[in-house]
C-alpha cells in the first residue's frame, strides 16, 4: 500500500507482505496508530534504499521464499538485475541488528552483488552518512564443469530468522517535490512487479533448526534433476566449522529449482542437514584460485 504523505513533510511509504499476515483491518491499524514501523534490517527495506535516499530505480525484484512448514512461507532473500548487467541479493537477516559499518572487516552486509562480465562478488555495507562501503576479497564464481554449473555463494540461515521477517513496514521519506510524482510510481512499480518464488526443500526432511541454500547460475532452464546432489552443496570442514552437532561427511539430501532470470537462469540448490548454525546467517563466497592476478 502507498500514502500520499499529504499530512506530513515528506512522503510516506508503506509494503505490506500478504503471506503470513494479520487481517488487513488490523495491518490498516498498525499504520494508522504508528510512525516507522519495522527493523532496518527489513528485506522488504533494504533494496528501497537507494530510491528513497537518491531516487535510483529499483527494478524487478524477485523474492525467493521456502515452506519449512504447509503453513508457512517464509522469505530467505530478494534477487534482482540491475541495467549494468549486474545481479543482487539481499539475504533476510535477524530483525533489530544494526545496518551500520563502522568500517572493516564488514559488521552486517546489506547485499551482494555480482558484476558481470568479470564474475566477480562483492559485499556491500553502508556507513554512518548512508554512503556504501564496498568490500572484495577476490571473491569469484566458482564453475563445477561435471555439473554445468556455476557457484555464486552458499548460504545458511537460521529458520527462527526467517520467521521474525518483518510483514508490514513504513517510512517516511524525504523527497525533493520536483521528483515527487517519479519516485512515488517508482515505489508504486516496485511494489506491483515484486515476485515470489518458493524454493522446495527435501519433503522426507523434517523442520530443523536451520536451512542451507547454494545460488548458482546454469546455461538454460532444463536443468536435470541429479544436478541437484551432493556436492553441489559442499559438506566439508569449511562448512561443517559452521554447524554444532553436524560431523563431517554425514549425508542429507537436495533439492532444487533453476528459473530464467533477467539474461540468466538462476539455480537454487536447498537441503536441512542436521545439527544447529553457530550463527544466525552466515554466507560462503567462493575465491580465485590465484588471488594475486585480481
Amino acid at each position: 500500500m502507498i500514502g500520499d504523505g499529504s499530512d506530513w513533510p515528506s512522503n510516506l511509504f508503506r509494503f505490506m507482505h500478504m503471506d503470513n499476515t494479520p487481517h488487513n483491518d488490523d495491518v490498516a491499524h498498525l499504520f494508522r496508530e504508528n510512525g516507522d514501523i519495522g527493523s532496518d534490517s527489513s528485506l522488504w527495506l533494504r533494496p528501497l534504499r537507494q530510491l528513497f535516499k537518491a531516487g535510483k530505480p529499483v527494478g524487478q525484484v524477485l523474492a525467493l521464499t521456502v515452506s519449512p512448514t504447509d503453513q508457512l512461507r517464509l522469505p530467505f532473500g530478494l534477487l534482482s538485475q540491475t541495467k549494468r548487467d549486474r545481479v543482487i541479493f539481499w539475504p533476510a537477516l535477524p530483525p533489530g541488528v544494526s545496518m551500520i559499518c563502522a568500517g572493516e572487516p564488514i559488521d552486517v552486509l546489506d547485499h551482494i552483488t555480482l558484476e558481470y562480465p568479470s564474475e566477480r562478488t562483492h559485499v556491500t555495507a553502508y556507513d554512518t552518512d548512508g554512503r556504501p562501503v564496498h568490500i572484495s576479497r577476490a571473491w569469484k564464481t566458482h564453475h563445477l564443469q561435471d555439473r554445468g554449473l556455476v557457484l555464486w555463494f552458499l548460504l545458511l540461515v537460521r529458520i527462527s530468522v526467517l520467521r521474525q521477517q518483518d510483514v508490514a513496514v513504513q517510512r517516511r521519506v524525504q523527497m525533493p517535490i520536483i521528483d515527487k510524482k517519479r519516485r512515488m510510481e517508482e515505489f508504486t512499480g516496485y511494489v506491483q512487479r515484486l515476485k515470489f518464488l518458493t524454493v522446495p526443500l527435501p519433503p522426507h526432511a523434517p523442520e530443523q533448526d536451520y536451512i542451507y541454500l547454494g545460488l548458482y547460475f546454469a546455461p538454460d532452464s532444463a536443468i536435470m534433476v541429479d544436478r541437484f546432489s551432493a556436492p553441489i552443496l559442499p559438506a566439508n570442514a569449511s562448512i561443517d566449522s559452521q554447524i554444532k552437532g553436524w560431523d563431517n561427511g554425514d549425508t542429507f539430501e537436495i533439492t532444487g529449482l533453476g528459473l530464467p532470470f533477467g539474461k540468466r537462469t538462476i539455480c537454487v540448490a536447498a537441503a536441512c542437514p542436521p545439527g544447529r548454525l553457530l550463527s544466525d546467517v552466515s554466507v560462503g563466497l567462493p575465491r580465485k584460485e590465484n588471488p594475486r592476478n585480481t
